[in-house]
């Protein structure tokens, strides 16, 4: 369960990072960045977890 949590979070996470960063139209602030990349590392943490445990 958390190994599919963790891989949906870490390409959901990727995948909103790479639509903001090919198709905003207009400067994106830091704090909205902020948002993907700190869910696709918490899915990448929870992957990692699970693969070293």
């Amino acid at each position: 369960m958390s190994m599919t949590l963790g891989a949906l979070m870490a390409t959901g996470g990727a995948a909103v990072a790479g639509y903001m960063f090919l198709y905003a139209s207009q400067p994106v602030k830091l704090v909205i960045w902020s948002i993907p990349i700190t869910v696709m590392a918490l899915g990448v943490a929870i992957l990692w977890d699970d693969i070293r445990g």
